[in-house]
């Protein structure tokens, strides 16, 4: 923070951020306002520095997904004729789960549409999907239609669909809270481990990649930034 930067009392930075939000700041500022307020700066700049990683995550996820479902359904994101999404298997009580993950799979494909082009590319619709959605694709009751004759092959032999479904929607969630600014200190947040998460899944999906990222990210010097020693233990990518 510069000497001539503008000041902004307490009461300023309750209305702007809110008062449970500012008290969190405060506490660990052990009630010094501008130590507070430099730290919820320093937080930002730490969220913007992951979700930039994670973004390159999700890129490498939804692009191997596409890569396996594609073998066997080419353009399945456009084309009206693509079965992909009316896959069913087993007894009727997990036909009937599986119909409705295909529904809600296909809601997010027309959802994805909506702001493209009247004749969107199966790339364009792809790119526009949500981290959600893919999430969505290794579920348990989808193991016999879309994991074992296809995702599985996104990654390792003998890799567990249960661990990529567990990594996946864990960094879902961590890049959700990125996204809205929350504390990265929180004890809820589990810093070092979604860390661990999001490097864990990012070497299973393209191992290159990640150490191109790791190389590149910003993460590391961010958080080593922090106003207040010992408030966070992580390192960052590595």
């Amino acid at each position: 923070m510069t000497d001539d930067a503008p000041a902004l009392d307490a009461a300023r930075a309750v209305r702007w951020l809110s008062a449970p939000r500012y008290r969190r700041y405060l506490g660990v500022a052990g009630g010094d306002h501008a130590l507070a307020m430099e730290t919820y700066l320093w937080n930002s700049r730490v969220a913007a520095a992951g979700i930039v990683d994670v973004g390159h995550l999700e890129v490498a996820v939804r692009n191997a997904y596409d890569r396996e479902l594609a073998r066997r359904f080419p353009d399945w994101a456009i084309d009206p004729r693509a079965t992909l999404f009316r896959l069913e298997q087993g007894v009727q009580p997990a036909r009937a789960q599986q119909r409705r993950r295909n529904q809600a799979s296909l809601a997010r494909i027309t959802d994805a549409k909506r702001g493209l082009s009247s004749a969107p590319t199966h790339a364009e619709v792809v790119a526009a999907l949500t981290f959600g959605f893919w999430s969505n694709l290794t579920v348990g009751e989808r193991t016999p239609t879309l994991w074992n004759p296809m995702l599985h092959r996104a990654f390792p032999k003998g890799t567990a669909r249960s661990r990529v479904h567990d990594l996946v929607a864990r960094v879902v969630k961590f890049r959700n809270r990125l996204a809205h600014n929350e504390p990265v200190f929180s004890t809820r947040t589990g810093l070092e481990d979604r860390l661990v998460e999001v490097r864990e899944l990012f070497e299973l999906i393209d191992p290159d990649a990640y150490a191109y990222v790791a190389a590149h990210s910003t993460l590391s010097a961010a958080l080593s930034a922090c106003p207040i020693p010992g408030l966070t233990t992580a390192t960052g990518l590595r």
